[in-house]
């Protein structure tokens, strides 16, 4: 599958929290399948239950979990890239560079979308993982 099939495939696919199917998904839930059809394996989860505020019960866990795939991205992200985002405070959002300035992710009580990284997005970006 291509980058550009993968994103027809998700776009507006409805959020849901611990979403894994195109019923819903949550932010892991998107990452996991896009590279799934990339043909890149990537846990779907740490093996502990993900409650709705996990970020306010462990702030690190997010973080802890993205640092165990791939390697840090140094200078600007590329199409494939992992992205993630500190949102208040705490690092609990991620995406996929689609090209070489738009990601694809989901946002709780929004579809996935394509978002530009630049703005709100490229301030609150704190970094990126290359998978491959």
């Amino acid at each position: 599958m291509t980058i550009e099939e993968a994103v027809r495939k998700y776009l507006g696919v409805p959020y849901k929290h611990n979403g894994r199917d195109l019923d819903g998904l949550d932010c892991l839930g998107l990452i996991w399948r896009f590279y799934k059809d990339m043909g890149i394996e990537v846990p779907d989860s740490d093996g502990r239950p993900i409650t709705v505020d996990w970020y306010k019960e462990d702030p690190d866990r997010y973080i802890r979990n993205l640092l165990k795939v791939g390697r840090p991205v140094v200078g600007r992200p590329k199409p494939l890239d992992l992205v993630y985002f500190q949102l208040d405070g705490v690092v609990r959002h991620a995406g996929i560079m689609v090209s070489h300035d738009m990601f694809i992710h989901v946002r709780e009580n929004r579809p996935v979308m394509l978002s530009r990284l630049s703005g709100p997005w490229l301030r609150a970006y704190v970094g990126a993982r290359r998978l491959v």
